[in-house]
Order: C-alpha cells, then sequence, then structure tokens
C-alpha cells in the first residue's frame, strides 16, 4: 500500500501542476499516466525478449518520456483554450484514448490487458525487483526525486508566470507573455511527471489494463488533489495518501469474503470449486472463514431456490459432478 501512495503522490502532484499551479482543469490526466504505464510494460516486455537492454530501474523515465511525447501531441490543441472549453477539449480526448483501448488490441491488449514480468534483464547489484520490497524503495526514491522535481519548478520563472496565468491572464499578455505556450510548456512537464507515475504503475503491478487510461482514474486524480488541497503544494501528497487509503478501504466487501483457498484441492479431482453468489455464510467452512467447502461437501447444503456459479478446470463435468447438480 505504501507503494501505492508513492505513485499516487507522484500523480497527484503532477495533475496539481495543471490545476492548482496553472488553473487548468482536466478530466483527462489519466491518459498521460495510463499510456505512461502502456508503454512502460511494452518496453519491459522488450527486455524480457532480449530485443531491449534498458534497464529496469529506468523503466519510470521511458514511461514519463512517453508521457512528454503524448503531452506534445494533445497538450498543443488542448491548451489553445483555457477555462471551461479546456476542461471540455480534456475530456474529450479522454474518451477518445479509452475507446482507442478497446480497438486497437495490438497495443493496448484489449480488455484482457498487457501484463509483464518485471525480473528481467541485467541485475545491477543484485537487485532483481522480485521481492515486492526492491520495488517499494524504488518507488520511495522516484517518489522523492519527483517531489523535489516539482517543487523546485514551481521556484522557477515558468511556476511563477504559470501562477500569474491562473490569476490574471490578460495582465500576462499586456506585459508580453504568450499564456498559450506557458500552459504548453507546463503541460508538457505535468504529462511528463505523469508518464514516470504510469511507468512506476507497471512496474508495481506488473499488468496494464484500459482502466488506467478511463475517466475514473481521472477522476479520482481530480477529486483527491482537489480534497488534499490544490492550493499549495503538500495537497496533493495528502490527496494521494487518502486516494489509496479510499480505494482499499472501499475495495473491502466485509459482509463477504470472496477469497478462495485452494487447500481443499486434494478433496476435489480436476480443483472443482463452487463460488457461491446469494448463499447464506453457513456454506462456509467452519473452522477457515476464508476457505470454502468443495462441491462435494456442498451438495448437502445446496437448496434449489439457491443460485451457484460453478468454476471448473474441465470443460464438462463428469457423472458425480451432474449428480450434485
Amino acid at each position: 500500500m505504501l507503494a501505492q501512495m508513492g505513485i499516487a503522490i507522484i500523480a497527484c502532484l503532477s495533475y496539481n501542476i495543471l490545476l492548482g499551479q496553472g488553473g487548468m482543469l482536466s478530466f483527462g490526466h489519466a491518459v498521460y499516466t495510463g499510456l505512461g504505464s502502456f508503454v512502460a510494460i511494452h518496453a519491459l516486455n522488450a527486455i524480457t525478449a532480449g530485443t531491449s537492454s534498458i534497464p529496469v530501474s529506468l523503466l519510470p523515465l521511458v514511461g514519463g518520456f512517453a508521457g512528454i511525447g503524448f503531452a506534445v501531441l494533445l497538450g498543443y490543441v488542448t491548451t489553445k483554450k483555457s477555462g471551461t472549453p479546456f476542461a471540455m477539449i480534456t475530456l474529450g480526448v479522454a474518451e477518445l484514448v479509452f475507446a482507442m483501448s478497446l480497438m486497437f488490441s495490438e497495443f493496448f491488449g484489449g480488455e484482457a490487458g498487457i501484463s509483464g514480468n518485471r525480473v528481467a534483464g541485467q541485475t545491477v547489484w543484485g537487485i532483481t525487483f522480485g521481492p515486492q520490497i526492491q520495488v517499494y524503495y524504488l518507488i520511495a526514491i522516484y517518489t522523492f526525486i519527483c517531489v523535489a522535481l516539482m517543487y523546485a519548478f514551481t521556484q522557477t520563472p515558468l511556476g511563477r508566470i504559470l501562477n500569474a496565468v491562473r490569476d490574471n491572464p490578460e495582465r500576462v499578455e499586456f506585459i508580453g507573455y504568450n499564456t498559450q505556450r506557458v500552459r504548453y510548456f507546463a503541460f508538457i512537464i505535468a504529462g511528463f511527471f505523469a508518464g514516470i507515475s504510469g511507468g512506476l504503475g507497471a512496474l508495481n503491478f506488473e499488468i496494464v489494463t484500459s482502466e488506467v487510461v478511463g475517466a475514473g482514474r481521472s477522476g479520482g486524480y481530480l477529486l483527491f488533489t482537489f480534497l488534499g488541497g490544490a492550493t499549495f503544494f503538500f495537497g496533493p501528497i495528502i490527496g494521494g495518501i487518502l486516494m489509496v487509503l479510499a480505494f482499499v478501504l472501499l475495495s473491502k466487501n466485509k459482509e463477504h469474503d470472496w477469497s478462495i483457498n485452494f487447500s481443499h484441492i486434494s478433496k476435489a479431482p480436476y480443483g472443482t470449486y463452487a463460488l457461491t453468489l446469494l448463499l447464506p455464510g453457513n456454506l462456509k467452512s467452519q473452522n477457515n472463514t476464508n476457505s470454502y467447502k468443495t462441491i462435494y461437501e456442498l451438495k448437502d447444503s445446496i437448496q434449489s431456490d439457491e443460485n451457484i456459479l460453478i468454476i471448473s478446470s474441465r470443460f464438462a463435468p463428469d457423472q458425480e459432478d451432474a449428480k450434485v447438480l
């Protein structure tokens, strides 16, 4: 969970470059984190296949440069407008990319997504990134570096003039600055850090699906950046932590535990199990609340008016299965 917090902190801080620093309300920030994830996972697969010699520890930078590329491509049109038109354009771009993620399965992997194996390439100092703790330390290092760089950006002349564009764009035009160009440069920088966040996510989870470019992910960045506080720099850090905590807590279903313990695999030939839907809790094993009884143990408890879903490793049940069903 700490690794996820580091990834979310980078993503929310990069989004705050747009929202808090530049006053640009974006509904499509997940496009750049997601596309960075896809490019990073393809680079990871290239390392696994031996066609690339990039160190695994530099994969987040691959995602960052991918974020720059897509921000350069899409941001020029997007930043020509500000305010509500900017928000609507980003929403349209986000929906377009999400639709493409389901259409172009060669790059996006379709509904199944793209998976990889981070234990690939040459090891450095014996670090294979197989244990999760090694990935956590890598994410922690990237998080501290990115936070420091984004804070330094706020103190640069570009960061200061971006604040001026947010507060009074007409006055900025009067003193000779091109507000569209300022927004464009800030958009590219935000895309770079968003891509790093996506690359870290690909390395952490080893799978990237179309959900990473969806509207729900963009809405999460917007909501929790705002909740943490978009008006000061460290607010998105709080928002990123809250986002991970909220997703973890909301994903826990305290009423039903759907995890399956395969410790009874020897009791059920071919690994046949029943995943119960709308069934009473007494179908769970009494001595282990996380394990479900096999289909043979359930035959005396299943009633005719209860709905069940049978998961089997075979396409057709044998005669004993048929008798139970």
